[in-house]
């Protein structure tokens, strides 16, 4: 009944709104996993689908191919808000008996950011950029992925894998080293230094939010870093806000076979405005993945395979048979096909995996309990259970899964444990005679990020 769009859409983000601006008051902080989530939503759904509503045709060749008509649009829509439902809803389901069992857990994983973490987290880095650099050379000559830019479209060799999953200790390890920066009261300069090395050298494999996720990760702490008047921070933020479409732009051209040269094209202002007008549709813009899944019209269709592959790794690689396909790949398959025999994929977002896997109720469950989970974790790190290092990175992480793929979990999963390591062996390796943090104490105990 497609009449019911006309006042769904519309009701649903009044309610979601609502459901922001509650909880913002209520906590009073504006980054927290439901603003999160919202506000990417609002970008990456609520505004393309905006200027569907406005009757803007986006001229896009793949949707053409897609054969994506104004239903399937409509339907896409209609299921990236019951997504969005389903988070707020799980959001204020109580869930104490969850909130004690993440606190006991917290409490065994309890680290803090002592003296030695600063050589425990420049050793996991220097592990890190090893790794990274074998990957790389393994597959492609380094200086030619570091110039074209070409390793989005080189294709992975067997048994390299193991490099790009150690690689990941380079997001960890500077994580938590600008953690212990901040939390030492170091300039804000200084403290973004390892996250901004790591964003740099990620950069070369084309993945832009995976690069971006640490820089991400040290701008969270400088805003929650009490200790330093907020306006300067806040300042900072926004002009990084401002920024960041030009820094996608560089990053799309550089990967896009321009390399290093792509870089400087993206200071043009017309070529800013030129990207940000197709960006709205297939680069931030997300709607059409859901288009997809609606078109197909077969819920349930993948029976859970993606998320039980993806859940029980490395279990279902090598121990475990379970069979199990991409969401995202399966769109791309049935609407598009892989021309050259390539294959890729759409990012079907955790709304197009559920509804693909589970169908419509799936859907709702699964964002539901996304919802709850974001919020136990939100709570046990505003009641000091959780260390502000690990719950920034499953909030960043969090992000990731619900924008992109569950198949994004065994990422997250990996580099937590690979945060874990470095602060537990820089504990236990080098134990201080004095306080946890080197410095004034008392300022140290007023840091958010010493738990």
């Amino acid at each position: 009944m497609l009449w019911i769009a006309d006042i769904f859409v519309p009701l649903t983000y009044v309610a979601l709104v609502a459901a922001l601006l509650l909880t913002t008051r209520r906590w009073r902080d504006w980054i927290t996993p439901l603003s999160l989530i919202f506000a990417l939503g609002l970008v990456r759904f609520g505004l393309p689908g905006l200027l569907l509503l406005c009757g803007v045709d986006p001229d896009v060749p793949v949707f053409r191919t897609m054969r994506l008509d104004e239903v399937d649009w409509t339907l896409g829509h209609v299921l990236a808000l019951l997504g969005l439902l389903g988070v707020a809803i799980g959001w204020h389901v109580p869930s104490r008996s969850l909130g004690i069992a993440i606190r006991q857990t917290s409490r065994r994983l309890r680290v803090h950011l002592t003296r030695g973490v600063r050589y425990t987290a420049a050793a996991g880095m220097c592990i890190g950029i090893v790794a990274l650099l074998a990957f790389v050379a393994t597959n492609i000559s380094i200086g030619q992925a570091v110039q074209t830019g070409e390793f989005r479209g080189t294709e992975i060799q067997e048994g390299t894998g193991v490099f790009f999953w150690l690689s990941l200790m380079l997001i960890a390890s500077s994580v938590v080293f600008s953690a212990y920066l901040v939390a030492t009261y170091c300039a804000w300069w200084i403290a973004l230094l390892p996250v901004s090395l790591a964003t740099l050298l990620f950069w070369t494999l084309g993945g832009r939010v995976r690069a971006l996720t640490p820089i991400a990760a040290g701008l969270f702490f400088l805003w929650h870093w009490r200790g330093r008047p907020g306006s300067s921070i806040k300042t900072g933020m926004i002009l990084a806000i401002a920024l960041l479409p030009a820094f996608l732009l560089a990053g799309q051209l550089y990967r896009g076979g321009q390399g290093l040269e792509g870089i400087t094209n993206a200071l043009s202002i017309d070529a800013v405005s030129d990207y940000v007008k197709g960006a709205i549709w297939v680069d931030w813009g997300q709607l059409h993945a859901l288009a997809g899944a609606a078109a197909i019209d077969r819920p349930g269709v993948l029976g859970g395979g993606t998320f039980w592959r993806t859940l029980l790794w490395p279990l279902s690689e090598r121990i475990i048979p379970i069979s199990g396909r991409s969401a995202g790949v399966f769109i791309t398959d049935t609407l598009v096909g892989f021309g050259g025999g390539r294959k890729w994929g759409f990012h079907s977002t955790l709304i197009g995996d559920a509804y693909l896997n589970f169908g419509l109720g799936g859907l709702f469950v699964v964002t539901a309990l996304f919802g709850v989970l974001t919020k136990r974790l939100y709570l046990g790190w505003k009641q000091g259970s959780i260390d502000s290092v690990f719950y920034t990175i499953a909030l960043l992480y969090s992000a990731r899964i619900f924008f992109e793929s569950i198949e994004k979990f065994p990422e997250a999963m990996v580099v937590l444990v690979f945060a874990l390591a470095v602060t537990r062996v820089g504990q236990v390796t080098f134990r201080p005679s004095v306080g946890s943090v080197p410095g004034d104490r008392s300022a140290a105990r007023q840091s958010p990020l010493v738990t």
